[in-house]
């Protein structure tokens, strides 16, 4: 099976591609200039493909699956993977689409067996979802910084103001994880793969407060 995976929730990108048995693997620490850069590279992927497996045809036309990190995240950042995704799903409609949110690729990321993953919202505000194991037993929220202590066991990819464990991201979770899911055949229809921000964008915020 051949599969493309991409996040771009995030400052640093990862990207992987398990193609004729063999896997490829970039990470681009891009501060957020993914629009720049995204395609660029896992164009560069596919060339390293075709050229490791010695296969001259296009990479992209043998694709059977592409997962795409959904979010929480930078709004821009799932933005750009998502409309990726939704480009190569509307010219190659038999490729299959997996849709992973970041707090489940943080707690995947971790060793911990009861673990609460978390990304910082900003304006005091936490994203959060708790797993036990790789089975998620509560589903991403947004909550206050004063609603934390309720919680323990915290698990995120950045230095936060609380004990917390601090795993790395990387393409090669990023695959595992796809090919976990694809297993237990959660795969997504375009109209499904969109953005989890669970916070309105300031534009919403923006227009909201002007209804009022």
């Amino acid at each position: 099976m051949n599969i493309l995976c991409l996040n771009t929730a995030f400052d640093k990108a990862n990207i992987a591609l398990e193609y004729e048995g063999k896997t490829f693997y970039k990470e681009t620490d891009a501060c957020c200039k993914h629009s720049e850069n995204l395609l660029l590279e896992v164009e560069k992927l596919f060339e390293n493909a075709k050229k490791e497996t010695e296969n001259s045809n296009d990479v992209i036309k043998n694709l059977d699956v592409i997962s795409v990190v959904v979010g929480p995240g930078s709004f821009t950042g799932l933005r750009i993977s998502i409309a990726t995704a939704k480009g190569l799903l509307a010219v190659f409609p038999n490729i299959k689409c997996v849709a992973i949110n970041s707090l489940e690729l943080i707690a995947y990321s971790s060793t911990k067996i009861e673990k609460t993953a978390v990304i910082n919202g900003l304006s005091g505000f936490y994203f959060l979802a708790q797993y036990n194991d790789k089975k998620e037993t509560s589903a991403p929220k947004m909550i206050s910084k004063e609603e934390l202590n309720q919680f323990k066991n915290f698990v995120s990819i950045e230095n936060l103001p609380f004990e917390t464990e601090i795993v790395d991201l990387t393409p090669k979770n990023l695959l595992l994880i796809t090919k976990e899911k694809i297993s237990k055949n959660l795969f997504v229809d375009e109209n499904n793969l969109v953005p989890l921000y669970l916070r309105p964008s300031q534009a919403e915020a923006n227009l909201n407060g002007n209804k009022k």
